[in-house]
């Protein structure tokens, strides 16, 4: 397993199945949910942490109304907009392809349980790869930051 999860191509085989498994559903009109690691998912404007911290690190986002209505795919993410929380707190939400580690369709007959149409358990790793990575590149983007903010320089040692 962790030759093919190092395997670029085999992830791009994922990815681009997962891909194409969105672009019909979008252009059919079919509702859908999505189980995504939600470590990789970035939110704007950011949740507050009252609302961040009830997800799970997979999370399911239903994709109906005008969520669905709001929904853009390029060749890395899926965009779209939505409302968390009491308050219904909008937000526009960036998923990676790569992190979507279901794609779910609705059962009519049984409100319990969705269909499952796609499975992704290589999403559910990514992270953890990208951060070993990447952790240096991190920790100079962030320092970078800090100190882009002039009341910031005398941390700079």
């Amino acid at each position: 397993m962790e030759f093919l999860l190092r395997d670029k191509k085999f992830r791009e085989l994922l990815k681009g199945h997962s891909r194409e498994i969105l672009e019909y559903l979008i252009r059919k009109n079919i509702n859908f949910s999505i189980v995504c690691n939600v470590n990789r998912v970035k939110f704007e404007p950011e949740l507050p942490d009252s609302i961040r911290g009830t997800f799970s690190d997979l999370t399911v986002f239903i994709l109906a109304g005008y969520t669905f209505e709001s929904l853009e795919l390029d060749s890395n993410n899926l965009y779209f907009e939505a409302g968390f929380g009491e308050e219904n707190l909008g937000s526009f939400v960036t998923t990676p392809i790569d992190s979507i580690v279901q794609i779910l369709l609705p059962n009519d007959e049984d409100l319990r349980a969705d269909f499952c149409v796609y499975v992704n358990l290589f999403a559910t790793f990514m992270e953890a790869e990208q951060n070993q990575n990447g952790e240096e590149e991190g920790i100079s983007s962030s320092m970078k930051a800090l100190l882009a903010n002039p009341k910031n320089k005398r941390f700079k040692k």
